[in-house]
C-alpha cells in the first residue's frame, strides 16, 4: 500500500496542530471530572442535610435537619405508569405525542427529556391504558435501565417500564429527580429478574423521601441544576473539539487543505 506525505515540516506541523486540539480536549476532561465529583458531593450534602442546618434528628432516612420530614412519596406526589398502545392499529401512532420508551433509556440522567424515538396518538391514549401525564412530571425506569430517570420538557406518555410522579405543592420536582439520582445505586441493588432486572410496584408504595421547606427544595434544586448547566457547557464544547479535529484530520492528512510552513531563514530574518 503507498501513502502520500507531506514535507516533514508541513508534517510536523499538523501534527502540532492536532495535539493542541487534544490538549485543549484533556483540560475540558479534567474540568468535567471535577465539576462532577463536585456534583457528587453537592448532591449527598444538599439532599441529606441541607442548606445551613446545625440542629439535626433521626429518622427512617438517617439524620436530617430539624424543620425536615419524611413522607411517603405517595402522598406529596400523584404517582403514575403507562402502556404500550398495540401496534396493530397504525392509527395508535404518529398522532405528535411523544411516548417514551425503553428506546429512550440512553436520554434519561439528563435533566429533562425533550425527545422520544415514537409518538403516539389521543386515539392510542384513548384505547389503551397509556396517560398523558403533565409538564414537569418525573419519570424513572423500573426495569431495563432500572434507576434512570428525567424530567418531562412537556406533556408526554409512557410505556409500561416506567413510573412517574407528578408533584403537589409540597414537593418540588426537580429536587424529586435529585433525590432520585441520589438513589440510584440503591434502585439498581434491589431490582431482581433473572432475564430484565426490574423493580416491583409494592417497592413505590412503601418508598420515602424527605420533604424540607418548600423554599429550600428550590433553593437546593437551583444549586444543584446549575452545576449540571456547567456540565453540559463543558460536554458542548468538548464535542465542538471532537468535530473540528475529525474534520481537520480528514482534510490535513488527506492532503485536501495544506498547512502553510514559513521558512525558518524568514522569520529569522
Amino acid at each position: 500500500m503507498l501513502f502520500a506525505f507531506p514535507p516533514l515540516p508541513e508534517q510536523q506541523k499538523i501534527a502540532e496542530i492536532l495535539s493542541t486540539l487534544d490538549e485543549k480536549m484533556a483540560v475540558i476532561d479534567e474540568q468535567l471530572a471535577q465539576t462532577q465529583e463536585l456534583k457528587k458531593g453537592l448532591m449527598q450534602r444538599l439532599l441529606t442535610r441541607g442548606i445551613g442546618h446545625t440542629e439535626f434528628k433521626d429518622s427512617p432516612l438517617g439524620q436530617i435537619p430539624v424543620g425536615w420530614e419524611v413522607r411517603l412519596l405517595d402522598e406529596v406526589a400523584e404517582r403514575g405508569s403507562g402502556h404500550t398502545p398495540s401496534k396493530n392499529f397504525p392509527e395508535y401512532y404518529n398522532g405528535g405525542i411523544k411516548w417514551i420508551s425503553l428506546a429512550d433509556s440512553f436520554r434519561l440522567d439528563n435533566g429533562w427529556i425533550k425527545e422520544t424515538k415514537t409518538e403516539i396518538s389521543s386515539l392510542g391514549i384513548k384505547n389503551s391504558s397509556a396517560t398523558l401525564h403533565p409538564e414537569g412530571t418525573v419519570l424513572l425506569s423500573r426495569d431495563a435501565g432500572v434507576g434512570k430517570s428525567a424530567v418531562m420538557h412537556e406533556d408526554m406518555a409512557v410505556s409500561q417500564h416506567f413510573i412517574t410522579w407528578t408533584c403537589n405543592g409540597k414537593l418540588n420536582n426537580w429536587f424529586l429527580y435529585y433525590y432520585l439520582q441520589l438513589q440510584k445505586p440503591l434502585f439498581e441493588r434491589i431490582a431482581s429478574g433473572s432475564t430484565i432486572k426490574t423493580i416491583g410496584l409494592p417497592f413505590f408504595k412503601k418508598f420515602s423521601v424527605p420533604v424540607p421547606p418548600i423554599a429550600e427544595q428550590e433553593q437546593i434544586a437551583e444549586i444543584l441544576t446549575t452545576v449540571d448547566d456547567k456540565i453540559q457547557v463543558l460536554e458542548d464544547k468538548k464535542a465542538q473539539y471532537q468535530t473540528l479535529k475529525r474534520g481537520l484530520m480528514q482534510q490535513l492528512l488527506t492532503g485536501q487543505r495544506r498547512v502553510r510552513v514559513v521558512p525558518a531563514e524568514t522569520v529569522l530574518a
